[in-house]
């Protein structure tokens, strides 16, 4: 099965919204409610980082991928911290 690059958006949306409660039992030790936590996310933000992130599948071989995506978590918030 294969997904053109225009046709991620509506799946990544789906994808977050259903990801939204099963992280709000994680996030802050369970202490907000799925609605808060869907409040506080720059979903916009996450859909475009996914689309970008994804869409380096379609530049890269598999072999390239993994050091190239390395390089772009790095350049997230917090991403110097995972010590990529």
């Amino acid at each position: 099965y294969y997904i053109k690059p225009d046709q991620w958006q509506p799946r990544l949306e789906e994808a977050l919204e259903a990801a939204i409660a099963p992280a709000s039992l994680e996030v802050f030790n369970g202490e907000l409610r799925r609605s808060q936590l869907s409040q506080r996310l720059d979903k916009p933000q996450l859909i475009l980082t996914a689309t970008s992130l994804l869409s380096l599948t379609y530049r890269y071989s598999a072999k390239e991928l993994p050091a190239v995506l390395d390089d772009h978590l790095t350049e997230l918030p917090g991403g110097e911290e995972w010590g990529i």
